[in-house]
């Protein structure tokens, strides 16, 4: 019995999904009968009419079989949206991602999204042209440890900057502490920074860290911009994929996204979908990922497949710049490059301080091991 239906005009404009759900085709085949009414309606769909069934509820366009997985593609209309960046991934990845066994391995979008997903407004060419590097591998480096003072974590950007690292980020640890307040820390790093860009004729950026609630993030995010500083930090999986995006529309500084609370969503997403993909589509310039061989357990494949998502043509949205890190040493630059390309943000952290107690030394070293590395 039908009890509902729609009298809204659809314009017929569809984006599509493809997920990987772990079971044989007829198992399959029944959990995305599921999947597009969860992800739409939620809702009985004996009970709704012919117009919400072509146009709400989402249509199974193909399903294949292989390698004991069925991968689904799945399109929806794009009004169900809204014309908002929550509501869009609510729609790809909503209740669904409580089930076991289905993941998000592909995006097909569609024109009219683009009015609310523009996707990063720098990207690599941007990036490329504030710092004044056209070619070689990008290099970076984050202040740290925690517990120590802004005149502490400024003397040692200072030194970094110094030794020609392009981008000084706080370590994602940093955030309003009384050993280091926001504001005081951002005051006197940004100052140790540019001293050292007026010694050298440097381009280097520092990135303070604004991970907070909605309402600090921006309040932090106006503040550094306001005192000059050029780029952010934030952690999108601890603020919220649309605060990422409102950071980028709002303040309009290069971000730089910390993987930190990320490491769950890898059960509801590939990969490349999560440290690629995704990050374009929330306004990313920069993404970080834990590399292969560091500390932490990604597979070459999984970093490579990470690194092809923010590099592959994905509709508008621009190509951003990875950034492996997580352990990574000046003697896995060449690898790195042979691995990535040029197009990338190599992140050492304390292996810098191993190197040696001069950090300008250590930054210069490695910035020529890069110059070397370069394709």
């Amino acid at each position: 019995m039908v009890r509902y239906d729609t009298s809204h005009s659809f314009l017929g404009e569809r984006f599509a999904v493809t997920y990987r759900i772990s079971q044989p085709y007829e198992e399959a085949k029944k959990i995305a009968e599921l999947l597009v009414v969860e992800q739409t309606i939620e809702f009985p769909s004996e009970l709704v009419g012919k117009r919400i069934k072509s146009y709400v509820i989402g249509r199974i366009e193909s399903m294949q079989y292989t390698d004991r997985a069925t991968f689904v593609k799945v399109s929806y209309s794009v009004e169900i949206t809204g014309n908002e960046l929550t509501q869009f991934f609510n729609v790809v990845m909503g209740n669904v991602s409580l089930i076991p066994g289905i993941k998000v391995v592909d995006l097909e979008l569609s024109p009219s999204l683009k009015s609310f997903l523009p996707g990063p407004r720098f990207g690599v060419e941007g990036l490329r042209e504030i710092l004044g590097v056209k070619e070689r591998p990008l290099i970076a480096t984050a202040i740290k440890p925690m517990g120590l003072t802004s005149e502490e974590l400024a003397e040692m950007a200072y030194k970094l900057a110094k030794g020609g690292v392009d981008i000084i980020k706080d370590d994602h640890g940093l955030a309003d502490q009384d050993f280091s307040p926001f504001a005081e820390r951002v005051s006197k790093v940004l100052k140790a920074v540019d001293k050292a860009n007026q010694e050298t004729g440097g381009k280097t950026l520092y990135a303070p860290n604004v991970t907070a609630n909605e309402s600090t993030m921006m309040k932090r995010a106006l503040i550094a911009k306001e005192m000059g500083v050029k780029a952010l930090l934030v952690a999108p999986a601890l603020v919220g994929f649309g605060s990422v995006q409102l950071l980028s529309q709002e303040v309009g500084l290069p971000i730089l996204s910390h993987p930190a609370f990320l490491g769950g969503y890898l059960s509801i997403a590939t990969h490349r979908v999560l440290f690629g993909l995704w990050q374009r589509l929330i306004g990313a310039d920069v993404s970080i990922f834990p590399n292969h061989g560091g500390r932490f357990t990604f597979s070459l494949d999984e970093c490579r497949e990470s690194v092809r998502g923010t590099h592959e043509p994905f509709a508008w949205l621009r190509p951003i710049l990875p950034s492996p890190a997580g352990g990574m040493s000046v003697d896995k630059v060449k690898q790195m490059v042979n691995l990535y390309g040029n197009d990338v943000l190599l992140l050492i952290g304390g292996a810098l301080h191993r190197m040696s107690a001069d950090l300008e030394k250590s930054a210069r070293i490695f910035k020529e091991e890069v110059e070397r590395a370069r394709l």
